[in-house]
């Protein structure tokens, strides 16, 4: 995941920058080329922020404080992931984690990370992005891109929640679902028969209160900080997604500092990853007993009925992002 001297490459630049005209500029001194700044959109309780602390101590601790990082949560320097890799791009912002659907823009096979029942497990999840597929991965946005991969995060478990229960792909007939605007996802919830709806995440509490959607798809955490459990009270274990994100910096960022500390960063981006994986699962336990608490009805169900019937969609999608290969691979790791 560690390269030196390549060189920026200039469609990279052109589709990020062109997705705003609006430069992210940091609150911090712009002139102090030994500092860092992490960003995220997410509060400072989130795992990123867990992530991005123990970055913080452990790059200054290695360097003697020669390398300092800041820190910025709540969307103080970009609202959402889409602003923060601009702002990579541009230099508002040195590190960031962004999702797969984010990344397309720049290299299409990273979408097929994306894909519903993808991976069978987390620890599938873990052999895939901690092995060879990960560094395959990881090497296919730094051979193309400015971008470098520090590491995987992740976003939690995905699962169904919705009006009325779901215990088998029958009961999923014509519910109306908000799901991510991607096609891939939208496709594989329509082959399981719900009707796959685009809602504002922000609108999504009363869209589901007043009916306008039957059911939603989320993490543990997301399910609860938003209260969704209060108007949609059923929770299927569905575990769609084991969701993958990348911890980002650019070339330009890493060569500003000696190898000494460009190899400190790299330290301290290893032990930031672990604890924010970490973070993300107490945080999910947290959430989930709390759901339980506050009266969610919590179902779980045999889930290779929904794998078998998605499953062209990711031959389809595979094919579509000529990833072929890189879908066997990581079939090969499964469970």
């Amino acid at each position: 995941m560690k390269k030196k001297n390549v060189l920026i490459v200039g469609t990279l630049a052109l589709i990020i920058s062109g997705c705003s005209n609006t430069k992210v500029v940091s609150e911090s001194d712009p002139g102090d080329p030994q500092k860092l700044i992490l960003a995220t959109q997410l509060d400072a309780n989130s795992p990123y922020a867990v992530g991005f602390e123990a970055f913080k101590n452990a790059v200054e601790e290695e360097t003697g404080g020669t390398v300092t990082a800041e820190i910025h949560t709540n969307g103080s320097l970009g609202g959402n992931e889409d602003a923060l890799l601009q702002s990579i791009a541009t230099g508002g912002v040195d590190m960031a984690v962004v999702s797969p659907g984010f990344m397309t823009q720049v290299l299409r096979e990273v979408d097929l990370f994306s894909l519903p029942y993808l991976f069978t497990s987390y620890d599938h999840w873990e052999r895939v992005v901690d092995g060879e597929i990960g560094i395959e991965m990881s090497n296919m946005i730094e051979q193309g891109t400015n971008l470098q991969v520090l590491g995987y995060w992740t976003a939690g478990v995905r699962n169904y929640y919705g009006a009325e229960p779901v215990n088998e792909v029958a009961d999923l007939r014509n519910v109306s679902i908000r799901t991510q605007d991607s096609p891939a996802i939208q496709d594989s919830w329509s082959a399981l028969g719900a009707i796959p709806t685009s809602v504002a995440w922000d609108e999504m509490y009363q869209a589901l209160q007043n009916r306008v959607v039957d059911a939603s798809e989320n993490d543990f955490t997301n399910i609860y900080q938003s209260s969704h459990h209060e108007v949609t009270p059923y929770l299927t274990l569905t575990e769609h997604d084991f969701t993958t994100r990348f911890f980002l910096t650019s070339d330009i960022v890493m060569e500003r500092f000696s190898e000494d500390e460009q190899a400190a960063i790299y330290a301290a981006a290893e032990i930031a990853t672990e604890a924010a994986r970490e973070a993300d699962k107490e945080l999910a336990e947290q959430s989930l007993t709390r759901l339980e608490e506050e009266g969610a009805i919590v179902n779980e169900i045999d889930t290779t009925p929904f794998i078998e019937q998605t499953e062209p969609i990711r031959e389809e999608a595979a094919l579509h992002l000529e990833a072929k290969d890189l879908l066997e691979a990581i079939r090969h790791l499964s469970d």
